[in-house]
């Protein structure tokens, strides 16, 4: 499986329905991670509890993947994850981002998230 398949794979597997979270990450997700989105720094630990909070405000229901550019363990995307949050309003946003890999999981990430349909409030989806 080549890294832009790792990454859907893995977006799928953290916003599926029903899916735990914390074990989704502590098995696609370096020990190490790290990542900054928007100019905010977040390690392992932290993403998990982010994830959890997203996860209790909206519905990722798909991503569209318009660019990605893959060499080695490095991988950059460009992406529009799409949903709804919990009164039901749409919510799209852009995701420009650079990816490493570590073996086989997300290293780092570096990026940038627009929102483009939604409340100021939901633009934190990446």
């Amino acid at each position: 499986m080549n890294h832009t398949e790792r990454l859907k794979n893995i977006w799928q597997s953290v916003y599926a329905n029903g899916s735990e979270v914390v074990s989704v990450i502590e098995n696609f997700f370096d020990p190490d991670y790290e990542q900054c989105i928007n100019g905010i720094t977040m390690h392992r630990p932290e993403y998990i509890n982010h994830v959890i909070a997203q996860k209790q405000n909206m519905i990722i229901e798909s991503i569209d993947y318009k660019n990605i550019i893959e060499k080695e363990d490095e991988l950059f995307a460009i992406y529009y994850p799409k949903g709804r949050n919990l009164a039901g309003l749409a919510i799209k946003a852009e995701v420009i981002a650079y990816f490493k890999f570590r073996n086989k999981r997300i290293f780092r990430i570096h990026g940038q998230v627009r929102l483009i349909d939604g409340d100021l409030s939901d633009v934190d989806m990446n």
